[in-house]
């Protein structure tokens, strides 16, 4: 069974990824307050009563999810992703792989925006500078329509991963495939990542203007 961990798992996508995600894997929820991440944990095992989940969902503080798992899922807002992994960056291991679900979006009056970085990389490759070059970074997960996933209803949806290795991408797409009607697909290397990080904002707004709720991707092949 693989081990799998969360910085920062107690919001939405962390919620609903660590619940699916210990169906199949050993999971740490992780957390910057070892309590906080307790307390989603048992919330998660209250609510879903199920007994993978009791068995292989486990609370621990980011520091030891570095320390600990080989394929590690940033699911932090934009606005502390980097400072987090500046503060984690002594603490990770060789030949880790390291899953971006940052969503680079804010909101200005009405619309959803993409933040971009002056410099014009995409916060997956501002985090691989920041992590040691052993570490494998990838970007996924921006397009699962979090509360959608964790409520469990009937989804099919497409998960688009950007990495610069082959062998990376199929680690990540077996973590995405293992839960239920999510398609991984390789959209490229990880200077595509943007591309990804900038869905987020482009899905938002058109469910808000076209009455959509929690629109997601799906690409038909004909």
């Amino acid at each position: 069974m693989s081990v799998l961990g969360l910085i920062g798992g107690t919001g939405d996508l962390g919620y609903a990824l660590g619940y699916h995600l210990s169906k199949k894997n050993l999971v740490l929820l992780g957390s910057r307050n070892l309590e906080k991440a307790k307390a989603a944990v048992a919330e998660i095992i209250s609510e879903k009563k199920n007994p993978d989940s009791e068995r292989n969902l486990e609370a621990a503080e980011n520091s030891t999810v570095v320390q600990t798992c080989d394929v590690i899922i940033l699911t932090v807002p934009h606005t502390n992703a980097l400072e987090t992994i500046q503060n984690l960056s002594q603490s990770f291991r060789d030949d880790q792989i390291l899953v971006s679900a940052v969503a680079a979006v804010s909101k200005k009056g009405d619309d959803f925006i993409s933040e971009i970085d002056a410099s014009g990389k995409s916060f997956a490759q501002q985090i691989r500078e920041i992590v040691p070059d052993s570490v494998k970074v990838a970007a996924a997960f921006q397009t699962v329509p979090a509360n959608m996933l964790y409520r469990e209803r009937e989804m099919k949806a497409d998960v688009p991963v950007a990495t610069d290795s082959i062998a990376v991408y199929n680690v990540v797409s077996k973590i995405v495939a293992d839960i239920h009607g999510l398609r991984p697909l390789y959209l490229g290397s990880l200077q595509l990542s943007g591309e990804v990080e900038r869905l987020t904002a482009l899905l938002l707004n058109i469910g808000k203007r076209n009455g959509l709720k929690s629109p997601t991707l799906l690409f038909p092949s004909f």
